[in-house]
């Protein structure tokens, strides 16, 4: 099993509105949400916690082991951390990664 494009962005969102700090109000979430930098409500901690969410839940739902936070993510010269849409097309390159080998 894979996911779509487009049910990754969609898991990533949910999982991006448990890590907004309390009191923040709760913004539009969507595939161009920032996941770092000024225009972001996450702090470094709470990126890498997502990071850690995202990996479980995409793991999870797939049934497979693919490392989201790795030595291949941080050496790219465009982060796929930038947004969700990135972070979802990446999460979606290493699936398809993934089920070629298999």
């Amino acid at each position: 099993m894979t996911l779509s494009l487009q049910e990754c962005t969609n898991l990533i969102c949910e999982i991006y509105v448990q890590f907004i700090p309390p009191g923040q109000p709760a913004p539009k979430v969507n595939a161009e949400t920032h996941l770092f930098g000024a225009n972001s409500l996450l702090d470094s901690s709470a990126l890498v916690s997502l990071l850690v969410e995202v990996e479980q839940q995409i793991n999870d739902a797939v049934g497979t082991e693919i490392l989201v936070a790795d030595e291949r993510a941080m050496s790219q010269r465009r982060s796929p951390f930038r947004n969700i849409g990135t972070l979802a097309e990446y999460v979606v390159m290493l699936l398809n990664e993934k089920s070629d080998v298999a």
